[in-house]
């Protein structure tokens, strides 16, 4: 037990940091725990007085937030990359840790970074099944003239400015 207490207080910033990291964290957690049961509190609020007043509530469906996206198919070309890059960026961070340690050689660091292997082979396995299937030809849907993307489409009304032009 006092072994314990030689480690707590003996070494200082150790010890602080440590502490303060765990309040950050725990801070943050309370802080999005009272946000959400505020936020949680003012649409109920919002939406008792709009029934009481008769309106219609305007607010967004909670089923929208519940409703789980239909699964799309892996990316494997966006798959391999990630593992890839990841797997580089490993084996670079661990090479550096080793080269830097005294009294390490360079085949230790070598023998280190070869922790980027597996990401490594996991990525060019997507990157091959990526190139040997090709990408799949996604059908076109026929989209009204002016549609974009993420906007509602509503067509303006547009009376006919060559029969006006006739009649007058």
């Amino acid at each position: 037990m006092s072994q314990f207490l030689q480690q707590l207080t003996g070494n200082f910033t150790n010890n602080f940091v440590a502490i303060a990291m765990t309040l950050i964290a725990l801070g943050l957690g309370l802080f999005s725990i009272l946000y959400l049961n505020k936020r949680r509190q003012l649409l109920h609020k919002e939406r008792m007085a709009s029934l009481i007043k008769g309106l219609h509530y305007a607010g967004v469906a909670q089923e929208i937030f519940g409703k789980t996206k239909p699964k799309q198919p892996c990316n494997h070309l966006l798959c391999g990359l990630r593992w890839l890059l990841g797997a580089v960026g490993l084996a670079s961070a661990v090479y550096g840790y080793i080269a830097l340690q005294p009294g390490t050689t360079v085949n230790d660091a070598i023998r280190g970074a070869l922790t980027g292997a597996i990401p490594a082979a996991i990525g060019l396995a997507h990157l091959i099944f990526n190139w040997l299937t090709g990408r799949a030809k996604l059908p076109v849907p026929n989209l009204p003239i002016g549609y974009r993307p993420g906007l509602y489409y509503r067509p303006a009304y547009r009376p006919n400015l060559i029969s006006s032009r006739q009649n007058h």
